[in-house]
């Protein structure tokens, strides 16, 4: 098999290794990332990785449960996240609030049977994520410094 440039890569110190990532990184469109991004993030401490690994996964296996009591009940599941986002436990649900509730449901069902796709939450959510996933956090946070 022949020799690579992965076989001589791994065994760079790290300032070297961060340099020649920096290179490659350069290689492409000219983007420049200085060699101290790299090395600070391959000197990163692996407990602060897995920490994010573990929300990572915390993440899936919520989603996961959502998802499943979603496809049971879309209608109790919908009431569930309106009260929790209400603030309102559904204990102490007063007629008022169940009737808000039932009312607030069946518009939702609505608009989903109209579009087929409902948001559950508020437009400023999807458009915040929407937003950083498009133009990266750092645009996000100058147009928020600039709008205040």
């Amino acid at each position: 098999m022949p020799r690579t440039y992965f076989d001589d890569f791994t065994k760079l110190t790290l300032p070297k290794m961060a340099q020649a990532i920096s290179d490659l990184t350069y290689g492409y469109k000219e983007t420049k990332v200085p060699a101290k991004h790299y090395k600070d993030a391959l000197a990163t401490d692996y407990a602060e990785m897995i920490d994010a690994n573990v929300s990572v996964k915390l993440v899936d296996t919520i989603f996961n449960v959502l998802a499943g009591l979603e496809k049971e009940s879309p209608r109790l599941f919908y009431q569930a996240l309106l009260l929790l986002d209400t603030g309102v436990k559904p204990s102490t649900l007063t007629a008022e609030q169940y009737q808000a509730m039932s009312v607030t449901t069946d518009r939702y069902e609505q608009i989903k049977a109209q579009n087929k796709k409902a948001p559950m939450l508020d437009q400023q959510a999807h458009d915040t994520f929407n937003d950083i996933l498009k133009n990266g956090v750092l645009y996000r946070m100058e147009n928020d410094t600039h709008e205040n």
